[in-house]
C-alpha cells in the first residue's frame, strides 16, 4: 500500500484552514480530523455532527474524528470555556498519536477557535483557567501581552522565535484563510486573515503583510506566500456562518479532493 503523508487542515474563526503535507496518492480517503470552537462538542448534529455527514458524503470511505474534551458532551463543551488551552493541545496530541487510523496521516479542520488549537498541535504536536484570555491580545499594552501570555504570544512567535514553529509551520502543502467579513464575533475581524490593529492604538487595522510577524517572518508565513501556498477566502457572512455548499466548492473540492 502507499504510504501518505501527513496533512493537516484547519478551520478558523474565520477557518483557517491548513493542508499540511504533501504525499503519495491514498487508496482510500485522507481521513479527517474535526475540533469545534467556543460553546460547541464533537457531535452536535446543527454542527459538526452535519459537518461529518457533508464528508462522509463526498469522500466516500473517509474515516472522521471529532475530537471531544472530557467524557461527556456537556464537559466538552465545558472545557471549551474553561480548560487550559495548553492542556488540551496535550491530550489531542497524545490521542491522535494513538489512533491508528491516522498513523499515516490526516487532515484536520478547526472551527473557530478549534482551529488556533490547530495551529499551535501543527507548531508543537503539544490564562490557565479561562480559555478566551489565553488568546487575547491588548493592542495599548504590546509588552504587558507578550510578557504574560501563556498561548497567543508563544504560537505566534512574538517573544522568542521558536525555529522548529516555522520549520513545522512551512512543512504545508497549503495554509487557507478564511475570513468572514460580517463577523461580529471576533475583533478586529482582520485577525482571521493573521491581520492586527497598527501599533499603539485600537481604531485603524493593518494586513498581514504590513506585521512585524510577516515582514520579519516570524512565523514563515511570507515564505509560504511567496511560494504560493499562503491563500485567502472570504465569505459575506457572520461568524462561520457559511453554506454547505460553500465547504464542498470551496473546501473539500479546493483542497481535501
Amino acid at each position: 500500500m502507499a504510504t501518505r503523508s501527513r496533512r493537516v487542515f484547519c478551520l478558523m474563526a474565520t477557518i483557517m484552514a491548513t493542508i499540511v503535507y504533501s504525499g503519495v496518492v491514498a487508496e482510500s480517503p485522507v481521513p479527517v480530523v474535526l475540533w469545534h470552537g467556543m460553546g460547541d462538542s464533537c457531535c452536535f448534529s446543527f454542527s459538526l455532527g452535519q459537518i461529518r455527514t457533508i464528508l462522509e458524503e463526498h469522500l466516500p470511505g473517509v474515516y472522521v474524528k471529532s475530537v471531544k474534551i472530557g467524557d461527556s458532551l456537556v464537559k466538552d463543551v465545558e472545557n471549551s470555556y474553561f480548560k487550559n488551552v495548553n492542556d488540551q493541545v496535550r491530550e489531542v496530541c497524545e490521542e491522535l498519536e494513538n489512533d491508528k487510523m491516522l498513523s499515516d496521516g490526516f487532515n484536520a479542520i478547526g472551527f473557530s477557535q478549534g482551529a488556533q488549537f490547530l495551529q499551535c498541535f501543527t507548531y508543537r504536536v503539544v490564562q490557565n483557567h479561562l480559555v478566551q484570555a489565553e488568546y487575547w491580545h491588548d493592542p495599548l499594552n504590546e509588552d504587558v501581552y507578550k510578557q504574560n501570555s501563556i498561548f497567543l504570544a508563544d504560537i505566534n512567535n512574538e517573544r522568542n522565535v521558536n525555529k522548529t514553529y516555522i520549520e513545522n509551520l512551512t512543512r504545508l502543502k497549503n495554509f487557507v484563510l478564511v475570513k468572514f467579513d460580517k463577523d461580529t464575533m471576533v475583533q478586529p475581524v482582520e485577525t482571521e486573515w493573521f491581520g492586527f490593529y497598527s501599533p499603539g492604538q485600537a481604531v485603524q487595522t493593518e494586513k498581514l503583510e504590513d506585521s512585524a510577524i510577516y515582514k520579519e517572518d516570524r512565523l514563515g508565513l511570507a515564505d509560504l506566500q511567496k511560494s504560493g501556498r499562503l491563500h485567502f477566502l472570504a465569505v459575506d457572512a457572520n461568524h462561520l456562518q457559511f453554506t454547505d455548499e460553500w465547504f464542498v466548492s470551496d473546501i473539500i473540492s479546493g483542497f481535501l479532493k
